[in-house]
């Protein structure tokens, strides 16, 4: 299915750049996902940084959902989707109390650069679950890295950058969610995607910047809390923007920020 004229419709009364390669960069992404579509719905960021800064992505498979019948047919809609989307696939254990420790052997091999999860109140058990199955991985970890914790079931309370997302990625996400069939024949949320995006701009131009300032005329955009991992410690990355349009260079700004808290003398401009 072609959404190309849907989204065009939909962005046309605002401001929109198409998708601009920028700096090619050594940048490696793990997504963590809940639920096998997950990393098409929470997958923006990585796709801009894949596209634009030539960023590897590996989604990490956290479970492949509650009903056990559904979870071959759905392993399947993943590896679908995880080839189009041009993301590598690992899965972890069915066994929670084993899910930890094949994600700090995951974090090790790969060394991100930057990791995605759902943020602690994502009100779904599953999306919970595996917030904290992150923070606890991460808090004895020595790596310098970057942590964009995601919302889709409940808000993030103090988020603090709002990513536009340009029409070419908000497409490879929908037709990626287009292969999870048996989720989409439930809930076509792929066909509603565009409007949740677009929701994100308008909550997100109020309270992550000053009630009443100026307001980002994107039309399109994801909604993330973006922290910085030192020392096993994570703390608010130091952004330029609060706003970071498709014509931000995301792969400089965040090789900066690594660089500035690995105590380079490389500072956010």
């Amino acid at each position: 299915m072609e959404f190309t004229q849907f989204i065009k419709t939909l962005s046309s009364p605002f401001i929109c750049h198409p998708l601009i390669p920028k700096s090619s960069l050594p940048f490696t992404i793990l997504i963590l996902s809940p639920h096998p579509d997950d990393e098409s719905i929470i997958g923006s960021l990585p796709l801009r940084l894949m596209h634009e800064n030539n960023a590897h992505i590996i989604n990490i498979a956290v479970t492949l959902g509650s009903k056990k019948t559904r979870q071959k047919p759905r392993l399947k809609e993943l590896q679908n989707a995880c080839t189009f989307l041009e993301m590598d696939l690992d899965v972890l254990s069915e066994d929670w109390s084993v899910k930890a420790k094949e994600l700090k052997s995951l974090i090790q091999k790969y060394q991100p650069h930057l990791i995605l999860a759902p943020h602690l109140k994502d009100h779904h058990p599953t999306h919970i679950k595996t917030g904290k199955l992150l923070e606890k991985v991460l808090k004895n970890s020595k790596l310098n890295l970057m942590v964009a914790w995601t919302e889709f079931w409940g808000a993030i309370e103090n988020p603090n950058c709002l990513i536009e997302v340009p029409n070419e990625i908000v497409e490879l996400q929908m037709k990626a969610l287009a292969m999870h069939t048996g989720e989409i024949s439930r809930s076509p949320y792929h066909l509603r995607l565009p409007a949740w995006m677009m929701d994100n701009v308008r909550r997100g131009g109020e309270i992550i910047s000053n009630v009443g300032g100026e307001v980002p005329q994107m039309p399109f955009g994801v909604i993330y809390h973006l922290q910085v991992l030192k020392k096993g410690k994570l703390s608010n990355a130091k952004l330029p923007s609060p706003f970071l349009s498709s014509l931000a260079d995301l792969g400089q700004i965040f090789n900066e920020i690594l660089e500035a808290a690995s105590g380079s003398k490389t500072k956010v401009k």
